[in-house]
C-alpha cells in the first residue's frame, strides 16, 4: 500500500530540527529575495511519511516581468522545468516496467523503427533515462518547427502536430558519441522516451501520465498545459493561480500558465523532457511514493525497479549514473551537508528541486516565482545548495 502524508506545517524559528533548520532557510530566502536573485520562493520538507515543514517567502512576478505585491502561497502552480523527465517520464517507465511491458535494456528501435539505423540502433531505454544515449545538447527542435511555421508548415507552431513533427527531426539526429560512454543532459533523450511512452500506452502523453501516475496518486495539479487545446477550446489558464516565469525575449510577453522550455513551447507544451506543472504538496506526495517504493511499500511501482532506477547496477554503467535522478556527489551538489551517497536529486532551470534521501527518509524541495534572471545562475545555485543543506541536516 502507498505511503500517504499527513500535513504538519512549522512557523520559522519553532521548528524541531537540529539548529533551527526552517529559521535558517527563511534567513536565506529573505537575503536571496533582497539581493534580487529570485522574486519569491517555496520550500517544503517532509520526512517520516509527514510533511516537516512549508514556507513561502517574496512575491510572484509580474505580468510586466517585475516583482509584484502578489505573495506566494502554498496553492501556487509552478513550472517545474526538467523535473518533468523525472516526475512525468521516468516514473511513467518505472510503471510500464513493474508491469512488465518493458524492460530497461530494451532497444529503443523497438518502439520506434526509424531509431533502428546506424548507432541509433544502439540505443536502450537505459540509455535514454541516463542521458547516456550520445545525443549533443542542441536539438534544434524549436529553431526546426519555427522555420517550419513560417514557410512550408504554417500553423505549425504549438499545434497538434508539432509534436509529431519533433518525433521526425529527432528521428533523423544522429548520436556524436558512441550510446553508454559518456553523460550528456540532451532535451532529445527525453523527448524521445515521451514519444516511447506514447507507442507503449496508446495515449498522448498528457494523457498516460494523467491515467498511469497523477490519478492513482490523486495528483490534482501535476499536469501539462496542452497549447493546442487552449487555442482550439479558446480558454486561457488562470493565470492568478500560477507563479509567472518572466518575459520571453522570443515570445516578447511574460509567460504565466504556459510553458517556459521553447522546445516544448513549440511543440505544444507537451514533452518528455519539459511541460509538467504543479503545486508543492503534488511534488512532495510524487517523491514520497517513491521512497515508498524503495521500501517495498509502494502499490504502483515495484522496489525492485524503484532500486533500479535509484540505484541501477546496470553492466556497463558508470555507478555514479541515475536513471531519471541525478546523484549526489559533489560539494557543489544540491545537498552538500552530510548526505547518504543513495540520495538523489533533480533539479531544472525554472528553479525548481527535489532532494531524495532514502536513509534518513527525507524530501527537500524548492521552487520559484520566475526563471533565474540572468546573471544569476551561479547565486541561485549557492542559494538553491544552501536551502537543501539546511533542511537534509535534520536528523
Amino acid at each position: 500500500m502507498s505511503a500517504a502524508l499527513t500535513t504538519h506545517t512549522q512557523s520559522p524559528g519553532s521548528d524541531g530540527w537540529r539548529g533551527g533548520a526552517a529559521a535558517r532557510v527563511s534567513e536565506i530566502l529573505d537575503k536571496g529575495i533582497s539581493e534580487g536573485i529570485v522574486s519569491g520562493a517555496l520550500v517544503a520538507a517532509a520526512q517520516h511519511g509527514r510533511f516537516t515543514t512549508q514556507i513561502c517567502r517574496g512575491n510572484k512576478v509580474s505580468m510586466e516581468g517585475a516583482a509584484e505585491s502578489v505573495p506566494l502561497d502554498f496553492t501556487t502552480v509552478f513550472d517545474l522545468g526538467t523535473l518533468t523527465e523525472v516526475v512525468c517520464t521516468a516514473t511513467l517507465m518505472m510503471r510500464l516496467i513493474t508491469g512488465g511491458k518493458v524492460t530497461l535494456l530494451d532497444r529503443a528501435s523497438r518502439f520506434v523503427q526509424s531509431l533502428a539505423v546506424g548507432q541509433r540502433s544502439q540505443i536502450t531505454l537505459a540509455h535514454l533515462l541516463a542521458h547516456v544515449a550520445g545525443y549533443g545538447t542542441a536539438t534544434g527542435v524549436a529553431d526546426d518547427i519555427i522555420r517550419a511555421h513560417a514557410g512550408a508548415r504554417p500553423g505549425l507552431l504549438s499545434s497538434s502536430g508539432a509534436r509529431q513533427y519533433a518525433y521526425h527531426l529527432l528521428h533523423k539526429l544522429p548520436p556524436r558519441y558512441e550510446p553508454g560512454t559518456r553523460q550528456i543532459r540532451s532535451d532529445a533523450d527525453y523527448i524521445v522516451l515521451g514519444e516511447i511512452c506514447e507507442a507503449i500506452t496508446g495515449m498522448p502523453l498528457e494523457r498516460a501520465f494523467s491515467r498511469v501516475v497523477a490519478a492513482p496518486l490523486g495528483l490534482r495539479s501535476l499536469n501539462f498545459i496542452e497549447l493546442s487545446s487552449v487555442r482550439s477550446k479558446n480558454v486561457r489558464p488562470m493565470t492568478e493561480v500560477f507563479a509567472p516565469m518572466g518575459k520571453c525575449p522570443r515570445r516578447g510577453r511574460v509567460v504565466c500558465g504556459e510553458v517556459w522550455d521553447e522546445h516544448a513551447w513549440a511543440m505544444g507544451g507537451v514533452s518528455g523532457h519539459n511541460g509538467l506543472f504543479g503545486t508543492a504538496d503534488d511534488l512532495i506526495v510524487w517523491a514520497a511514493e517513491m521512497l515508498a517504493a524503495l521500501k517495498g511499500q509502494s502499490d504502483l511501482i515495484s522496489e525492485e525497479v524503484a532500486r533500479a532506477f535509484l540505484a541501477p547496477k546496470i553492466p556497463g554503467f558508470d555507478p555514479d549514473w541515475r536513471l531519471g535522478f541525478d546523484g549526489v556527489v559533489s560539494p557543489e551538489g544540491a545537498a552538500a551537508a552530510g548526505v547518504a551517497p543513495e540520495a538523489v536529486t533533480a533539479s531544472s532551470g525554472t528553479g525548481c528541486s527535489v532532494v531524495i534521501e532514502p536513509k534518513r527518509d527525507l524530501i527537500a524541495i524548492v521552487l520559484t516565482s520566475g526563471s533565474v534572471a540572468p546573471g544569476m545562475a551561479k547565486r541561485f545555485a549557492s542559494m538553491r545548495s544552501d536551502i537543501h543543506s539546511a533542511l537534509l541536516e535534520t536528523e
